[in-house]
């Protein structure tokens, strides 16, 4: 092979190669490099900039982190990534072509997919791609020094500050291997965040891997519209595992942050700052800008005014929570009189992740208890307990959420706990049961069960724990 023909083989194979990488992390796993923002707290702050030079590798975490914020935005992290992926590869190639090797530019492409794998990782930060760029290029500037002493003094000094870097930067990385059914899960949850609650629903329904995480913001979705009743078996259900992301060892950073979000709705606000304070420990240098913007909602729900200014405080110095943070500021500052308090349930101690007594405590003390009253007889029914649900439902709901009409999932499994030493008539008078919902059970007890996919009937008698 000629030497044009080796470089234009080389071009090709190179322009292919970062083609190929940026439709990777554009358009198949876009949503592993958008978490990493959850991973990241960087504030316009000279105190907060001092900080990174305490530890090694300062530079390199400074642009990664003040970088890693517009993540948020997809195109951007993919531009950004495949950027710095290009300007590493450079600096291999002109190392690679110093030690005389034939084909420098696909040699260099070897280091360049090593590190392109590495960067699917959510945990994974920005600083070590930005560090790799930095030390390569910083070794091509010492290799081209003309004097050889001098040359060689600095190749080993730059050899001696790459070791205690490359040991701060590695420290972070969690490496996991990228899958759909992890990318539909983190696609959600940033759909979720940013409010987009129809397209979290029809995700939800669709939810093709079957994924506790789908699962769990489709029903924050119906619940959001108090129709959590109304909408859970018209999706998949990995039976009472989906209403909640209980928290334990072992369960990954990113579900730590996830949970918070059933808990805040449901008012369980205690459990929730619990979870966040829990994502931020876990997350890979206890810094999130994400879980900092929740404890600032808790705060304002609790009506702890003073810790709420300090996050705000906070999230002002930041790039894109800046503008969220300043309007809160500007809040506090005008009329605080205005804000009401959201937690006014009583206060009991509880062990976390004891769902069904601190839903109780909130639906029986709570003012507006409705959404935690719909978690708890969810909850019963997706663990097929219908004692439970039937408690519940007489002490939390009847006589207070059923005066306009019962839904539908309520009235099915209400229909399985009616006394037979009872008159059918006074109770279905009593729990306002349509008739069509006595009829329906009717044909599904003579064997037609195909017709009620989505009964609770068809659930109760089929459904299997979930994985």
């Amino acid at each position: 092979m000629s030497v044009r023909a080796g470089r234009n083989s080389s071009i090709i194979a190179v322009t292919l190669f970062f083609v190929t990488m940026w439709a990777v992390f554009q358009f198949v796993f876009p949503y592993h490099l958008v978490l990493k923002e959850r991973y990241v707290l960087f504030m316009s702050d000279p105190s907060w900039l001092a900080s990174y030079f305490r530890h090694p590798a300062p530079i390199s975490f400074i642009a990664g982190d003040w970088l890693t914020q517009f993540f948020l935005i997809p195109w951007v992290a993919a531009l950004v990534t495949t950027v710095f992926l290009i300007l590493f590869w450079a600096g291999c190639g002109i190392l690679t072509a110093l030690c005389r090797l034939r084909y420098p530019a696909l040699w260099a492409l070897l280091p360049t997919a090593i590190l392109a794998a590495f960067m699917l990782s959510p945990e994974v930060p920005l600083a070590i791609l930005v560090g790799a760029c930095l030390f390569a290029w910083l070794f091509v500037a010492a290799f081209m020094i003309r004097n050889k002493v001098v040359r060689y003094i600095a190749a080993a000094l730059l050899a001696v500050l790459l070791v205690p870097s490359l040991r701060s930067l590695t420290s972070e990385a969690r490496v996991e291997r990228p899958g759909r059914e992890s990318e539909y899960d983190y696609r959600i949850h940033f759909k979720a965040s940013a409010g987009k609650w129809d397209t979290v629903e029809r995700m939800g329904r669709r939810n093709p891997f079957q994924s506790l995480v789908t699962s769990y913001y489709y029903n924050i979705s119906q619940a959001r519209n108090g129709q959590l009743p109304d909408g859970l078996l018209k999706a998949y259900q990995p039976t009472y595992h989906g209403l909640f992301i209980p928290v334990k060892p072992g369960v990954p950073c990113f579900k730590l942050m996830a949970s918070t979000d059933a808990l805040y709705l449901a008012g369980d606000y205690a459990q929730a700052q619990h979870s966040a304070m829990l994502g931020m420990t876990f997350s890979p240098r206890q810094r999130s800008a994400a879980m900092i913007k929740l404890m600032a909602d808790i705060a304002f729900a609790n009506g702890d005014y003073d810790t709420a200014r300090r996050y705000l405080t906070m999230l002002s110095k930041t790039a894109l929570y800046r503008k969220w943070a300043r309007e809160g500021l500007h809040l506090l500052d005008t009329d605080t009189a205005s804000l009401a308090v959201k937690n006014d349930c009583r206060d009991i101690l509880i062990q976390h992740n004891d769902y069904c007594t601190a839903l109780a405590n909130l639906a029986a003390t709570s003012s507006d208890g409705k959404t935690a009253t719909d978690y708890l007889l969810c909850l019963d029914l997706l663990d097929k307990n219908l004692g439970n649900f039937r408690r519940d439902y007489d002490e939390y709901y009847k006589g207070k959420y059923d005066v306009v009409s019962v839904p539908l999932l309520y009235q099915e499994a209400l229909l399985m706990t009616f006394d037979e030493n009872t008159s059918p008539a006074e109770q279905l008078s009593e729990y306002r049961i349509a008739r069509s919902t006595l009829d329906n059970c009717t044909t599904f007890l003579k064997g037609n069960e195909s017709m009620f996919r989505s009964s609770y009937w068809f659930y109760h008698k089929y459904a299997q724990p979930a994985r």
